[in-house]
């Protein structure tokens, strides 16, 4: 057991890339999700180079624990794109990205010691069992979904848990250059950070702008700055009224919309909530701005809210369904 926890902890994200042959899987191989089901492993092995060469899943594995005398549960999330999409001339009003956080219970054969059970469930489910509706829905809306960020840097972060409605992020710390808009007005605020990304620092030197333009509820507004990590190595602002600070990152609660910012920042509140997880009011909310003010509108616009949780108060394994768990670990191949 515990050389099969080690291996799923140190290479479960490369597991199917090098091993994908009966050497390591018996030919009686369970894999299910919500949306899909094989009982032998060539249909396994169909399954997961698909997603591998058609959709370029990015994985991210979280926890691993022992799930029974034969299994191992995991806790991950992945994000999958549509590389081929590039080539798609509709590709700036359609490149869909699919985002999912969930759980795996891996079984093996104790006789052989191959891998002969991977049944996947997704946090955004009630209904984890093959065929769910809700998960063709959710997939589908994703697919189906049209706002899309510009093609420029952006602060890094994981999806640690993705809901229907709602997602909680973590992101890495980054360098910014704000300006204060409780000292001038948000429009002259924001033509204050473009002006210092033009050319208007100590250094003349022009900054290839990154998105979004963050806003939080103190009235800050700042961009990324692409490149640098610490302040004393960025080209200090010309305007005195800019300044560079490196944003601590951390947990956030946020959903993608574009309606009334004080509606969906309660939104978020009341989920993480409702999840179990604690939002730091204390903190300032941020707004962020993907699209120009003006276009693109409608459905093709994409902004996001996000609201700081407190650390102590996540846990990855909340609302997931041990009662199915269960029952897949119990189950027979």
């Amino acid at each position: 057991m515990q050389e099969h926890i080690d291996l799923v902890r140190t290479n479960f994200q490369y597991v199917f890339k090098d091993i994908m042959d009966l050497d390591h899987f018996e030919e009686n191989m369970l894999f299910s999700d919500p949306i899909s089901k094989f009982t032998f492993f060539r249909g396994y092995q169909f399954n997961v180079q698909f997603l591998r060469y058609f959709l370029a899943p990015i994985y991210e594995l979280h926890e691993v624990r022992q799930a029974g005398e034969n299994a191992i549960l995991v806790k991950w999330s992945w994000t999958m794109n549509f590389w081929w999409n590039r080539f798609n001339p509709l590709k700036i009003i359609w490149d869909p990205r699919l985002v999912f956080s969930g759980f795996s219970v891996l079984g093996y054969n104790p006789a052989t010691g191959k891998w002969n059970k991977h049944v996947d469930g997704w946090d955004c489910l009630e209904d984890q069992e093959y065929f769910s509706v809700e998960g063709f829905s959710f997939v589908m809306g994703q697919m189906l979904q049209l706002s899309k960020p510009p093609n420029r840097v952006t602060p890094e972060f994981i999806i640690l848990k993705k809901y229907k409605d709602w997602e909680i992020r973590r992101y890495k710390p980054f360098l910014v250059a704000e300006v204060d808009s409780a000292q001038t007005s948000l429009e002259v605020a924001e033509e204050m950070l473009r002006d210092f990304f033009r050319g208007e620092n100590a250094r003349e030197q022009y900054i290839s702008r990154t998105t979004p333009l963050f806003r939080d509820s103190n009235g800050k507004l700042f961009f990324m700055l692409p490149g640098y990590v610490e302040e004393r190595d960025a080209p200090a602002p010309k305007n005195e009224a800019v300044k560079l600070r490196i944003h601590p990152g951390g947990l956030c609660g946020g959903i993608p919309s574009d309606k009334d910012i004080e509606k969906q920042i309660e939104f978020i509140r009341a989920r993480a909530k409702e999840e179990g997880s604690q939002p730091q009011d204390k903190e300032p909310w941020l707004f962020a701005r993907y699209n120009e003010p003006k276009w693109p509108r409608g459905p093709f616009r994409r902004n996001d809210f996000l609201v700081p949780i407190e650390e102590s108060s996540i846990e990855l394994w909340r609302s997931v369904s041990f009662d199915f768990i269960e029952r897949i670990v119990d189950q027979d191949v």
